[in-house]
């Protein structure tokens, strides 16, 4: 089974996927780009936030639909946006044009400074109206370690949960987090479609499993994810 299979999203009827939460959105955004290319697809990457760019995919800023369209059909997959002077990849806008000659557009719409958890500030996440879906991403490196350690704005993180900063996190944190209106559904507007992705699930198999159960008490479809070395931040594939 595919990740698209696996998060119960069709890049036809979910044409732009914003990613928002903890560590391991960026491998998950290439993963899904590229089940889409393998399938004969054409895929756009951007942000809202700042990412590192993918070093071998062609970036653009172009956001007309048919200078668009041809760079699509010569590349297969375009990286939308401009560097900054940090070397960090800032996107472009222009999603309503994007959804219109890409199979796929994804999105990373917050970031966590690589922490597995994190509940976001008031201006994140930033998730484009156009979003037919968000996923929320959360590390299973997260379990039995101090919040402190372990999340992006752990003050955001203890107040949502009403702990202390050098509590441990549980799964039962991890299911609040990311199901709570303050954490990981924040911004999700009512026509955009819901999911959860646990990652890093070989480190914790059993307490993962435990978590999709209570996210689907809730009404969350969650996918359970595991990456090798080699394919984290997506290299690998493009």
């Amino acid at each position: 089974m595919g990740l698209w299979d696996s998060l119960d999203l069709q890049p036809t009827r979910h044409r732009v996927v914003t990613l928002v939460g903890g560590g391991g959105k960026t491998t998950l955004m290439y993963a899904l780009a590229q089940e889409v290319r393998a399938a004969g697809g054409a895929v756009m990457v951007t942000t809202t936030t700042h990412i590192l760019p993918h070093p071998r995919l062609f970036l653009t800023q172009e956001t007309r639909r048919e200078p668009l369209r041809a760079l699509l059909d010569t590349h297969g997959i375009l990286c939308l946006g401009q560097r900054s002077q940090e070397g960090k990849l800032q996107g472009a806008g222009g999603l309503d044009v994007c959804q219109t000659v890409a199979h796929a557009v994804l999105v990373e719409g917050d970031g966590a400074k690589c922490l597995p958890l994190k509940a976001p500030a008031d201006h994140e996440p930033v998730i484009p109206p156009e979003s037919g879906a968000v996923a929320a991403v959360a590390g299973m490196d997260c379990l039995g370690r101090p919040i402190q350690a372990v999340c992006h704005r752990p003050e955001r993180v203890c107040a949502l949960l009403g702990k202390p900063p050098e509590a441990l996190v549980e799964p039962e944190d991890v299911v609040q987090i990311l199901s709570s209106p303050q954490g990981g559904r924040k911004s999700v507007g009512p026509h955009m479609a819901f999911r959860c992705v646990l990652n890093k699930a070989e480190l914790a198999p059993q307490a993962a499993e435990s978590i999709r159960s209570r996210l689907a008490r809730l009404g969350i479809h969650t996918a359970i994810t595991s990456f090798q070395e080699k394919e984290r931040g997506g290299l690998c594939w493009f």
